[in-house]
């Protein structure tokens, strides 16, 4: 069987489906004494492209990567549960959009690790993640 036809056999709904994870963030698992585990889901190409794009400022040679964006709006579009959509949740904790609530919940180590959680599940290796950000860091 060739590969068009391996496709054509298969079963559409589970290879477009997303591929998903939990993580658990210990500081507020201990702090709310229960497991704070978040439900994490692999971002769409185009979508992750934009969340890119969006990280890059400036022009022509004098671009930089803003990481502490690519990092939060990442987190923000692969994180599936809980909602952070949510608007009780939003008023509880004062924040106008997830993003803020967020930057409100997790600490910077957390929200990089999560980001680096989505994308290894959107396909690029948590290696070469964390060589890219070490590299734009330097």
């Amino acid at each position: 069987m060739n590969l068009v036809e391996t496709l054509l056999a298969a079963d559409q709904s589970t290879i477009l489906a997303a591929e998903t994870a939990t993580y658990e963030v210990k500081r507020l698992s201990k702090l709310l004494d229960c497991k704070f585990e978040l439900t994490l889901q692999a971002i769409p190409a185009r979508r992750y492209g934009e969340i890119q794009t969006s990280a890059i400022a400036g022009k022509g040679k004098k671009q930089n990567v803003d990481l502490y964006k690519l990092q939060i709006m990442t987190a923000v579009a692969g994180v599936v549960s809980p909602d952070f959509n949510n608007p009780e949740l939003l008023k509880k904790f004062s924040a106008v959009t997830p993003k803020e609530l967020m930057e409100k919940l997790f600490n910077a180590g957390e929200i990089s690790a999560i980001a680096d959680k989505i994308s290894a599940l959107s396909g690029f290796d948590e290696e070469e993640t964390k060589e890219a950000t070490e590299e734009v860091k330097n």
